[in-house]
């Protein structure tokens, strides 16, 4: 990644929610309408967000605290998307009502409540952020001989 790290750990960490925002990639048509890049792309583009927000003094985004308190419209934000639409009244002519809703409020709510929870889980356990959870994850798997990559798919859906 194109980014300065302090620690491999917290590279580790970025490459960990990036991995964990891969759903994202269905999303893949609205995505592209709305910004003309694709899932891919708008989720290395909000991560490095998240990143850079945090090192620029809004509070560390990426650690477990950061994650469970991240509010959607800073996610929103991040990911320059428009998460309103609008529409007329029902019954007041010429007035014009604001909602929180469409195809990107759906995505960015998603993430939001992905990387709520994620951050909630790894508060409530004592990880400072998710590249900890990784490599404590690795170290079981090599202090117990497993395949790395089971141990920890089977950590993580036991999370």
């Amino acid at each position: 990644m194109p980014l300065n790290f302090s620690s491999p750990l917290a590279e580790l960490n970025l490459l960990a929610i990036l991995s964990l925002l891969n759903f994202g990639s269905g999303f893949r048509v609205p995505l592209h309408k709305a910004t003309g890049r694709g899932a891919w792309d708008n989720m290395r583009m909000l991560v490095f967000g998240l990143y850079i927000s945090s090192s620029a003094g809004d509070g560390d985004l990426v650690s477990a605290n950061g994650l469970k308190t991240i509010p959607l419209m800073k996610i929103a934000e991040l990911l320059r998307v428009d998460v309103h639409t609008e529409r007329q009244h029902e019954s007041i002519p010429g007035v014009t009502v604001g909602e929180m809703r469409g195809p990107m409020y759906d995505l960015v709510k998603l993430i939001t409540d992905v990387l709520n929870e994620t951050g909630s889980l790894l508060v409530e356990r004592g990880y400072p952020d998710l590249g900890t959870f990784v490599v404590e994850c690795l170290k079981e798997s090599q202090k117990n001989g497993d395949d790395a990559a089971d141990t920890v798919l089977e950590s993580v859906s036991r999370f």
